[in-house]
């Protein structure tokens, strides 16, 4: 068998590889879209989820508590007090109503300043994010270069089969059954890691609905104190 036969037969098996790659390369890509579009899906999720709790339920509960507050002034204000005992006892209750407040109010200070950290820390991790995006963009555009280029050569004819030698091809033959084994790997990897992904994805999407319940849940019990505070309201006038 000639060396031209031989090379014939190892692009062939080489080609019949690539095809295999191929599907396994266009199934991963298939699979990394339908993962950022859970991924996506999730993340406004939790925005929508964070917009209800926090501009939703807190704002309503932090209502709440001005008002039943506001209520115990108006209680206190209005209690009958006799000699300096009685007017002591109601000061003091009204010491201690403000510094019960105050000290709420302090603890949900606190509490916000932790959520406020990390959400400052995810945001600089965002913003690492888009620089990756920003980078894999270049790359693209590199790449496209690159390639534009090689068919510009090809139509100069720089790059020509005339030039072509069965050295010359079992070079390229070697250079792409080693770039097989490479991409082989990394498909192989790529295919982990959405499979962890889209796990890890269903898991985020149910956490993310169970908290939509217990939101709406929350909700509900904000309304009922409300409706509370509003009887007591209603026997202070």
């Amino acid at each position: 068998m000639s060396k031209s036969e031989e090379n014939k037969l190892a692009i062939a098996k080489n080609r019949k590889t690539i095809f295999g790659i191929e599907a396994q390369v266009m199934a991963n890509k298939a699979l990394v879209y339908q993962s950022r579009s859970m991924i996506e899906e999730n993340r406004l999720m939790i925005m929508s989820n964070y917009s209800a709790a926090f501009m939703g339920n807190r704002q309503l509960a932090n209502a709440n508590t001005d008002e039943i507050f506001a209520n115990r002034a108006a209680i206190l204000k209005g209690m009958e007090a006799n000699g300096d005992v009685q007017e002591n006892y109601v000061n003091a209750q009204t010491n201690k109503s403000t510094l019960d407040f105050l000290r709420h109010r302090s603890s949900l200070n606190s509490s916000v300043l932790k959520i406020s950290e990390k959400m400052a820390a995810i945001n600089s991790q965002l913003v690492e994010i888009n620089q990756e995006i920003m980078e894999a963009n270049k790359s693209i555009v590199e790449f496209n270069g690159v390639q534009i280029a090689a068919n510009a050569d090809m139509i100069g004819g720089s790059l020509s089969a005339s030039s072509a030698t069965t050295e010359s091809n079992v070079a390229i033959i070697a250079g792409n059954s080693s770039a097989m084994v490479d991409l082989s790997g990394n498909v192989s990897a790529n295919k982990s890691t959405i499979d962890g992904l889209l796990v890890i994805s269903a898991s985020n999407a149910a956490s993310l609905m169970k908290n939509k319940d217990e939101i709406n849940e929350r909700r509900k019990a904000i309304m009922e104190n409300r409706a509370g505070i509003a009887a007591n309201k209603a026997k202070i006038g």
